[in-house]
């Protein structure tokens, strides 16, 4: 009988760190699970770190012959037979004891969630909490959401296996998909909810090593076309929840919104820090989609008949307003004419001439 949860772990070059990581597995109150070490390149000093591990059942290695980087690691995994859950563990991180009973309690209660995680605490470097908000709501909410707030933390919790086959695989690219994990969980997201548990039970190093802390010496050029990779990306996750075309239109203006001007509070690799670095941007944007053979997900056609319909729309209206004026200029001279002299004496004249004139029948009485 299968596991509850499958943790996976990729590796590569982790001597330092990943036994640390791996103990704290052992560690863990909740007992049924396995774990699947994927060490990367043919690394072995680090699969020599690992070996200790392996006397225990529950976990099992893997070298891989060649290097897949860590997007095609982390894809080695999902494919391989899935628990209930899938949980992806850094090789450098660490968690409390009761991290998967914590979670399990949350899973069990919540059968919505796609993914069921903790806040996490920094240390090294770095010592603050880092926490993201539930996700909840219809899916196109969601994804609103997680394209505004742009959080990593889900990735880090437990993720159900149906949600992590429809989501498929990372993408990859030549930036080493910097952006691709906030790609992914969009799809993920698309199955079901994000649930935070709200305390820190998850345990992040920060270190010279850290594989975010690299974009930070690109040269601006290569940042940008990065983060190009992130717009085209977020149109593939959404555009399958859309199922109207003005809810098309939305999320492909919204996301290109997101990707090329600077608001307050939000994250960004790039910063377009003026309307024509924003408009280039907006620009490269469609490039990469061009690039990467997407350019159907623009949706020019429907673009068309968006505009088609509101053009009809528009003359609609504007032939309801034409229908009102004649309306009302109708019912103002049929006013004025109640209003007039002539009327009113015609109509005075009358009421006279119908008291004078008795009736036939008043001729006959008298008669």
């Amino acid at each position: 009988m299968a596991a509850r949860i499958t943790v996976g772990v990729p590796v590569y070059k982790g001597t330092e760190h990943v036994a640390a990581a791996l103990k704290s597995l052992q560690e863990q109150t909740f007992q049924d699970f396995e774990v699947i070490i994927s060490v990367d390149g043919n690394d072995q000093a680090t699969a020599d770190a690992c070996r200790p591990f392996l006397s225990d059942a529950r976990f099992r290695m893997v070298v891989q012959p060649e290097r897949l980087d860590w997007f095609g690691n982390f894809n080695w995994l999902l494919q391989q037979p899935l628990g209930e859950f899938f949980c992806y563990r850094q090789h450098d991180d660490t968690t409390a004891p009761h991290f998967f009973e914590a979670l399990l309690a949350v899973a069990d209660s919540r059968p919505d969630a796609a993914a069921i995680y903790s806040d996490c605490q920094w240390s090294g470097g770095r010592t603050e909490i880092e926490s993201a908000p539930s996700i909840e709501g219809a899916t196109l909410e969601r994804l609103r959401q997680h394209i505004v707030e742009k959080h990593p933390v889900a990735v880090r919790g437990l993720i159900r296996r149906e949600a992590v086959a429809q989501a498929g695989p990372v993408r990859g690219d030549e930036f080493r998909g910097l952006s691709e994990v906030f790609v992914w969980l969009a799809k993920v997201l698309r199955w079901g909810a994000f649930v935070r548990f709200p305390e820190p039970i998850y345990f992040r190093l920060d270190h010279r090593d850290n594989f975010h802390k690299q974009w930070f010496d690109w040269p601006e050029g290569k940042k940008r076309a990065s983060w190009t990779t992130l717009y085209t990306g977020l149109l593939e996750a959404t555009m399958p929840a859309c199922t109207t075309p003005e809810e098309r239109l939305f999320f492909r203006q919204f996301i290109l919104d997101r990707i090329a001007v600077v608001r307050p509070n939000q994250t960004y690799h790039y910063h377009a820090t003026s309307p024509h670095a924003s408009g280039a941007l907006m620009a490269e944007c469609v490039e990469r989609l061009a690039h990467e053979g997407n350019l159907h997900l623009l949706g020019a056609d429907e673009f068309s008949t968006i505009l088609q319909a509101s053009a009809h729309f528009q003359t609609l209206q504007a032939e309801n307003a034409t229908l009102k004026e004649r309306n009302s200029a109708f019912e103002s001279e049929i006013g004025w004419l109640r209003r007039s002299c002539p009327l009113k004496l015609a109509q005075a004249f009358r009421r006279i001439i119908g008291v004078a004139r008795p009736s036939k029948r008043q001729g006959r009485e008298k008669g």
